[in-house]
């Protein structure tokens, strides 16, 4: 009886110093595993750090210049949409059965500006003239009394069969009537500008701000033309 109760005691003796070497054995591990990991770690996260700058430095041109695209295409549609608006009124105010006293042009043949106010024809170009101005745009005859720093319009205005032309006449050449041909009863206005200031091509007093030339894309060479019709009262 004494014998066995001795050989129990060992044999548990000898089971808790194997359960105890075994612990040992894997704190061991487990601290020399710690502490490899805490040496790759900062390797691992100093390669993170620059493979996101190397990320950023990449996709940083291609978003600033998209959205150069973003704000550049924004002024066009404005530039688009007023321009459109004041073809619209113009022909609007030239439909109206003005006073008999009033001449639809009384202008000589090579004036085409329309700050003398005396004709139904600067009454249309005047009235566009305040809707250009929200993009910085101006039906002035070169040279006369316009603003160096703002780009001039030019008008062709056909009312009853007789034409007239307002604003930059070098622009005549370019500037394209769309649709019919007026009828007697119609008053037809087209009207054109360069979308680029040449004076001022990335500023944003332009219609539309040239920044995308830089990459190769510009408007310098572009111009925007709209018709308008309207039947006469």
């Amino acid at each position: 009886m004494r014998s066995d109760h001795r050989h129990s005691r060992a044999d548990k003796l000898q089971a808790t110093c194997f359960w105890e070497l075994i612990w040992t054995e894997k704190a061991e591990h487990l601290m020399r595993t710690t502490s490899r990991i805490q040496q790759i770690r900062p390797d691992r996260q100093r390669r993170r750090r620059g493979a996101v700058f190397l990320e950023f430095v990449v996709a940083m041109p291609i978003l600033f210049f998209a959205f150069l695209a973003i704000f550049e295409f924004s002024f066009a549609m404005i530039a688009v949409d007023t321009s459109t608006t004041a073809a619209v009124q113009g022909a609007r105010e030239g439909a109206f059965n003005h006073d008999a006293v009033v001449v639809f042009d009384n202008n000589a043949a090579a004036n085409t500006d329309p700050t003398g106010n005396d004709d139904i024809a600067d009454r249309i170009a005047l009235l566009m003239d305040e809707y250009l101005g929200v993009i910085n745009v101006e039906i002035r005859q070169n040279g006369v009394s316009d603003d160096l720093t703002k780009p001039n319009a030019y008008v062709r205005i056909v009312r009853g069969g007789v034409t007239a032309e307002r604003g930059d006449a070098t622009l005549a050449a370019t500037c394209t009537q769309t649709g019919a041909a007026p009828a007697a009863n119609e008053i037809v206005v087209t009207m054109c500008y360069p979308l680029v200031d040449a004076s001022n091509p990335t500023g944003v007093g332009n219609p539309v701000p040239d920044w995308l030339s830089s990459v190769g894309f510009s408007l310098a060479t572009y111009h925007f033309e709209t018709t308008s019709r309207a039947l006469l009262e």
